[in-house]
């Protein structure tokens, strides 16, 4: 984000459930954040103006090389804290296998039965399986 203002309020992002069959596309990062290695949900911080659809396109095209053909919000999550988190889950099925560029350093399918360690405890799986299930967010 180049001379972009940080909000210390709010963090607004988008992730994105890439299922092909019973599979679902984790990711890990280039530089994952600090304390928080492994495998994680395609997505990122939405830029000032950007839609959230539109965070999540830009994600799949530049990033992974897939070209989604319909993106359904699936479910909002708030997060409550300092600062207060606001994620746009999205789900979509994948055109092709993936290509990581970009922050991502590998992008790979897992069945949803046999999901890696995660970067976030259980967040991940937990956004998975609610997804998959057509369930809404929890507040935290």
């Amino acid at each position: 984000m180049e001379n972009a203002k940080r909000c210390g309020v709010h963090a607004l992002a988008a992730y994105v459930v890439v299922l092909s069959d019973s599979s679902v596309l984790l990711v890990q990062l280039t530089n994952p954040p600090a304390g928080h290695p492994g495998w994680s949900l395609p997505g990122d911080a939405l830029r000032h103006g950007e839609h959230p659809e539109n965070c999540v396109a830009r994600i799949l095209t530049e990033q992974l090389g897939l070209q989604p053909g319909r993106l359904e919000l699936a479910e909002i999550e708030s997060i409550p804290g300092e600062p207060w988190h606001l994620f746009f889950h999205y789900t979509c099925e994948a055109d092709r296998l993936p290509v990581a560029a970009g922050e991502i350093a590998e992008a790979r399918f897992f069945q949803l039965e046999h999901l890696p360690q995660t970067a976030h405890g259980t967040w991940e799986r937990d956004v998975v399986y609610r997804v998959v299930a057509g369930g809404g967010a929890e507040e935290a």
